[in-house]
């Protein structure tokens, strides 16, 4: 169906131009309300097909648009009638057009790109609080309304339950591009929040490179915010961000970075958060960021690596004894050292510092002083807090021993605490001979 200036549609919108006729199911038209109670400039959308599933959708964007009466964050429906022929609804014409017409702004500007990003997060997290997915997430579907956006284009919007699911394939459905590869498989008409996530991510890469979005390259990209993207973007769902809450606070530690927000500490908290994602969602690491993640965290004030050593997950003390890292647990030693002597923990968690000292005890690949280092440190951190569980652990890790050049190592740090809890080991368990003799030395 097509219109022509002055036609005039429902005995009630005349039109006065087209603004666009791009839409998949819908034509926009620019209007005036004859009756005058709209006095703004207003533009009407009206489904162009005749297909009755182009028809159901199309009432289906107009009532889950009507949910969202008077949300800032979403498009508001100034009139609508979805029984005429062609079913139509009418809202107000925004002449700063849809975030593809900030692009200039966006390539340069640091600020500018966080706000837009965030705001973009805003929007769909407005339509996830009611269950609805959007399901064709892309910039085109954002308006900007002078110094806010607002979320459009609900044709593919599914809401919690929903019972008037497409019965056509999902490849007629969204933007190639942009959909998630579960899509492909039918997961369309069974959609939930990642599906969105995955979308969001495309739609910033898109937005700040104005490249196709059917493959991620990080060229021109900050390292930070292209880690952001490429986890929006996973292949396999459950490594995507599970919430936009996630999303927003990983995004926010990027842009520290980017922005130089909270210095040296801004950037080592967003190495760490990088690593675990890569650590959890991926089972892989870069090791040039764990050795940038060690360095950058000696720069930082005490109480700052304190708090930091503290959260620290075995998973990284695992990696640090591979064969990339192992040149550099030396220095990390040094700063876990100030967390365990600043005793700012609870007396239970020196267990977690015996277990953690353990690994790299137990890493045969390692230097025997640096092995013997861990186990000193776990020692220490058994002895401050009188942790009986923690003094078992390192108990185990002496008479574990049956290297003779470890064993000198470990001798020495024996011979060195006299009056600590290993001069409770049995010499008759231990399986190296300088072990044995040192521990017969503090007994007697």
């Amino acid at each position: 169906m097509h219109f022509n200036v002055g036609d005039v549609i429902d005995e009630r919108f005349e039109v006065t131009g087209t603004c666009s006729e791009a839409g998949g199911m819908g034509a926009i038209l620019f209007v005036k309300d004859i009756e005058g109670e709209i006095t703004e400039e207003i533009v009407l959308k009206y489904c162009k097909e005749e297909d009755d599933e182009y028809i159901k959708r199309f009432r289906r964007e107009v009532r889950l648009l009507t949910e969202f009466e008077g949300n800032s964050k979403v498009v508001q429906v100034l009139h609508h009638n979805v029984k005429h022929d062609p079913p139509y609804f009418v809202m107000r014409y925004y002449p700063d057009g849809d975030l593809t017409s900030l692009a200039d702004e966006l390539e340069s500007d640091l600020q500018c790109q966080e706000e837009i990003i965030n705001a973009m997060i805003a929007c769909i997290a407005e339509l996830h609080s009611q269950d609805v997915f959007h399901r064709d997430i892309k910039p085109q579907n954002f308006l900007c309304d002078g110094d806010s956006i607002v979320v459009s284009d609900f044709g593919l919007g599914m809401e919690p339950n929903s019972t008037s699911r497409f019965t056509s394939s999902s490849m007629f459905w969204g933007t190639q591009g942009f959909l998630p590869p579960e899509f492909q498989r039918g997961g369309f008409k069974h959609a939930d929040a990642s599906g969105d996530i995955f979308m969001l991510g495309k739609s910033v890469y898109v937005l700040l490179t104005r490249q196709d979005p059917t493959y991620l390259m990080d060229e021109g990209l900050p390292a930070p915010l292209f880690h952001v993207i490429e986890r929006c973007c996973a292949l396999d769902k459950t490594r995507r961000y599970q919430s936009l809450s996630d999303l927003k606070q990983a995004l926010g530690l990027a842009f520290d970075v980017m922005l130089n927000r909270g210095g040296r500490l801004g950037e080592v908290n967003q190495l760490i958060a990088t690593i675990k994602d890569r650590l959890v969602n991926e089972g892989k690491y870069k090791s040039s960021e764990v050795i940038e993640f060690i360095e950058k965290l000696s720069l930082l004030e005490h109480e700052d690596q304190v708090r930091i050593c503290l959260d620290l997950e075995k998973r990284m003390f695992v990696i640090l004894t591979h064969e990339k890292l192992r040149g550099h647990v030396d220095n990390f030693l040094k700063i876990y050292l100030e967390m365990i002597e600043s005793e700012n923990y609870g007396w239970s968690f020196a267990e977690n510092i015996a277990n953690n000292m353990q690994i790299i005890f137990n890493a045969e690949e390692i230097p025997a002083r640096t092995r013997g280092k861990a186990l000193d440190l776990a020692v220490e951190a058994a002895t401050r807090m009188n942790r009986f569980a923690a003094m078992d652990t390192c108990n185990s890790m002496i008479t574990s021993v049956d290297n003779n050049e470890l064993g000198v190592h470990i001798a020495a740090i024996i011979q060195g605490k006299p009056d600590s809890f290993l001069s409770g080991i049995e010499p008759s368990q231990c399986k190296c001979d300088s072990i044995r003799a040192a521990i017969r030395a503090i007994k007697e």
